[in-house]
């Protein structure tokens, strides 16, 4: 395995962003994540992040792209009433995602460093689930008024990652069905959970509105920028196309940091109030039957890949929970259903 970024690395991307001017560029202590490294650093009076993807073994979606630049890319020639098959063919341009920081530089692996690596602005404020932080229903309502806008974009049907869409689409029932269906497969589970997991994929059934979801929104993704009260929403690298409902899914059980152990967890209080100003301002209810959906294939995703990461003798990054909260929150949907 490639050692991670060390601050040479952070530097080289940045002088190949910047130029020599790049020299003058202050590098704080970086902040590591599952899969990137971000350094934050300041030039000439502005704040940027540099995030470098560190491994790729365990990720499950596009590898060696740049996401966020891609996600752009999609984004601005659907919102140009493109059809799916001509957004696919769309290249980067420089624009980002939508509520996402400013994009300046980006890269799907170089000379520099092999591995996708991306500068953007940094967002200024706090996150909305960092334990300091004190939202009130007016600071909710504006992440779910950024949720919506992202959500706004519709496209034609499913498909399996965002490199797939000018390829055939599925329905609901074909696409979630195919997604868990990977997850059983690799390897076994307890009867009653593997049970729970079949009976979800029988009641997968109906129309879903496909739409662009971030599908990594949580807490600490959600920044709220005290200076004007908008809302950011950063690290795109899960994004793909799926139901709505699958946004919500994090947002459920990730929604603020718990002093007490420092990690994610759910909170809901301010997880209603945020459900209930999206529904308000998007006139939609989540559909219960798509969420359960969602809901299962993410605890199996995020239970498999914890699981791995501890078998590969890797820590668990410290704002997250082990396996076990996630196999035993399976096991109580199993019991309840």
């Amino acid at each position: 395995m490639t050692a991670p970024p060390d601050p040479d690395h952070a530097t080289a991307c940045m002088t190949r962003a910047f130029g020599d001017g790049a020299a003058r560029a202050r590098l704080e202590a970086p902040i590591d994540g599952a899969i990137n490294r971000t350094f934050p650093a300041s030039l000439d009076g502005m704040r940027y992040a540099l995030r470098l993807r560190v491994n790729e073994e365990n990720f499950r979606y596009e590898k060696g792209i740049a996401k966020s630049a891609l996600v752009g890319a999609i984004h601005a020639a659907k919102r140009a009433g493109l059809s799916d098959r001509d957004a696919a063919r769309a290249k980067p341009d420089g624009a980002a995602p939508p509520h996402a920081p400013a994009l300046v530089y980006w890269s799907h692996g170089d000379d520099l460093w092999r591995l996708p690596w991306e500068i953007a602005r940094w967002c200024p404020g706090a996150a909305l689930g960092a334990p300091e932080s004190a939202p009130d229903d007016d600071a909710y309502a504006r992440a779910a008024g950024a949720i919506a806008d992202i959500h706004a974009i519709g496209f034609e049907g499913g498909v399996p990652d965002l490199l797939s869409l000018d390829g055939p689409k599925t329905d609901f029932a074909a696409w979630i069905g195919a997604a868990i269906e990977r997850e059983l497969a690799r390897g076994p589970l307890e009867a009653r959970i593997e049970g729970y997991a079949r009976a979800i994929l029988r009641a997968a059934t109906g129309d879903v509105r496909w739409t662009l979801v971030h599908n990594d929104l949580h807490g600490l993704h959600l920044i709220l920028d005290p200076a004007n009260g908008d809302v950011a929403v950063i690290d795109w690298d899960n994004a793909l196309v799926g139901p709505a409902e699958l946004d919500f899914v994090k947002l459920k059980h990730w929604t603020r940091v718990d002093p007490a152990t420092g990690h994610l967890a759910g909170d809901a209080r301010a997880y209603d109030a945020i459900a209930r100003a999206y529904v308000a301002r998007t006139g939609r209810p989540l559909n219960a039957d798509v969420f359960r959906a969602c809901e299962a294939l993410w605890l199996l995703r995020v239970w498999r890949f914890e699981s791995e990461r501890r078998a590969a003798g890797k820590p668990t990054p410290r704002l997250f929970a082990g396996p076990e909260i996630y196999r035993d929150e399976l096991d109580r949907l199993a019991r309840a259903a």
